[in-house]
């Protein structure tokens, strides 16, 4: 059996892995790169015909970018993935297969079963173990354990062949240092006036909120804009989603905010992390008192890497993926025969080609 690097290792983005033994071949994400150019993977023609399945992690677009250019091209097998990953998809595959959150084992066919469980990045993300023709193979998805909102479902005791694992910051730390970071410096910034806080749409934006909630208290009030708001009210209450400590918030702790204009000081979500929108531009320039805060990777598109430049905003990353020691620690924790980190732009893999 042999696995393929497709991208995701010494990339900026485009994530995708392909597998083929004697009877089965199927790819593990298809994503395009985020460095503006929306490049994809390396796919040959062969891989694409013979691929039964695309296992899909999480919805991110540099995990699923090149799905349609597959089916374009020719794969006419089944998409699997989570309800929630399907819902936050631009683009629907032709032929999908939803994995039941009740019964998080499924068979296949005789030699080819699925494990999953969620890993903690957004709503919907989710690991696999997969078991084909004797082999196995671990796939963490991005991973995160801990997070303020989303729940998750630790990897622990497992054994595989092979285990590909984020490991997408290059530092030593972990989350928790992480987190109290970004905190810090949002409760620093406040001081001066409102806080703008650019966030995907699916992700890191409900952590950061219920954490910053936890913090300031009745002090200072919290504004997410209509579609970040949306998904609280969607999942801020729903237990399979979010964890024990998000359930504590009530549901009026954030007030819905359109985005438009700042109604004071305060600190206000808008889902738009990189700064694509026109929209976006005149709102920060609105207000001359204003902090922006980023807290993910900036991308090849969008205008946040001109406005670090400028000195508009400032970063502090928030963990929403694995530190190298972290990923380690999560090797660590079961029994892989061969770990593949995966995720880091600066770590690319000893070989792109992997037989077992």
């Amino acid at each position: 059996m042999k696995l393929l690097i497709c991208g995701g290792c010494g990339d900026q983005g485009r994530n995708s892995f392909y597998v083929e033994g004697a009877r089965h071949a199927f790819f593990v994400d298809a994503g395009t790169s985020t460095d503006g150019r929306d490049q994809l993977p390396h796919f040959t023609q062969e891989e694409i015909l013979k691929a039964e399945f695309i296992f899909l992690t999480h919805s991110h677009k540099d995990h699923t970018g090149a799905v349609e250019f597959l089916e374009k091209n020719g794969f006419k097998g089944q998409v699997i993935m989570s309800n929630q990953t399907y819902k936050q998809l631009r683009y629907k595959p032709r032929y999908t297969m939803i994995l039941d959150s009740t019964a998080p084992e499924l068979e296949l066919e005789s030699d080819f079963s699925v494990r999953w469980g969620r890993t903690g990045h957004c709503a919907g993300a989710v690991w696999y173990m997969l078991s084909v023709e004797g082999k196995t193979l671990f796939f963490s998805g991005d991973y995160r354990e801990g997070d303020s909102f989303y729940r998750s479902d630790p990897a622990r005791g497992m054994t595989a062949d092979i285990a590909v694992i984020d490991g997408a910051y290059s530092r030593e730390d972990q989350g928790e240092a992480m987190r109290e970071a970004v905190i810090g410096r949002a409760e620093e910034l406040l001081k001066k006036g409102p806080l703008l806080l650019p966030v995907p749409r699916y992700g890191r934006g409900l952590s950061l909120a219920v954490l910053l909630r936890e913090r300031l208290g009745k002090d200072f009030p919290i504004y997410l804009d209509s579609r970040l708001y949306d998904q609280w009210m969607l999942l801020g209450k729903r237990k399979y989603f979010a964890a024990d400590r998000a359930l504590q918030i009530s549901p009026e702790s954030f007030r819905q905010w359109d985005g438009k204009k700042f109604c004071g000081n305060g600190v206000y979500f808008l889902t738009d992390a990189q700064l694509s929108r026109y929209e976006s531009r005149g709102l920060i320039e609105s207000e001359p008192a204003l902090s922006v805060l980023l807290t993910g990777s900036v991308h090849g598109y969008g205008n946040a890497g001109e406005f670090l430049e400028r000195g508009q905003a400032e970063m502090v990353l928030w963990p929403n993926h694995q530190t190298l020691r972290e990923c380690r620690e999560l090797a660590e924790a079961n029994h892989f025969e061969r770990v593949i980190p995966y995720h880091n732009r600066c770590l690319p893999a000893e070989s792109d080609q992997i037989f077992f």
